[in-house]
């Protein structure tokens, strides 16, 4: 977390994550359940479709190698954030083997924080630096068979 935002408490924004029935998959949902609404930047998130590193996998003590695309980025426009209206919800499923050389072995996940901002319906829709907010998703252990158990 960088000291210009701070985290995002709980009860406004909730971030679940499981695996899917298809191996190495997993299944994101971001929860709005704040009474105004939320902003979410694409970039490092669940929502950027491995266009950069926003986790981290270990199998067997090592840390895997990130291999997915990584963009280069001028400030935020409108089509790089997210907005979710109260009590909204956005699903991402998330194949790691897109980005990941994954073993037949235990694997551990963890999200690095993502920036948010509360939003002001009266306010333009634009990313505000100052008031950005950090989301962490929890962590998650997957079998060797990548799915649930």
């Amino acid at each position: 977390m960088s000291a210009s935002g701070y985290a995002v408490p709980t009860q406004l924004l909730r971030c679940n994550v499981s695996p899917t029935e298809t191996p190495w998959q997993l299944k994101v949902e971001l929860i709005n359940q704040s009474k105004q609404p939320v902003v979410i930047l694409r970039w490092y998130s669940p929502l950027d479709a491995w266009f950069s590193e926003f986790l981290h996998i270990t199998q067997q003590d090592q840390k895997l190698l990130y291999q997915g695309a990584k963009a280069k980025r001028g400030n935020p426009s409108a089509e790089d954030l997210l907005v979710l209206l109260p009590d909204e919800r956005h699903t991402e499923l998330l194949d790691l083997t897109k980005a990941y050389q994954l073993r037949p072995a235990a694997a551990m996940i963890d999200f690095l924080p993502f920036a948010v901002l509360l939003h002001q319906p009266d306010q333009p829709l634009q990313w505000q630096p100052a008031q950005q907010q950090w989301l962490q998703c929890p962590q998650l252990y997957m079998p060797a068979s990548g799915t649930a158990i």
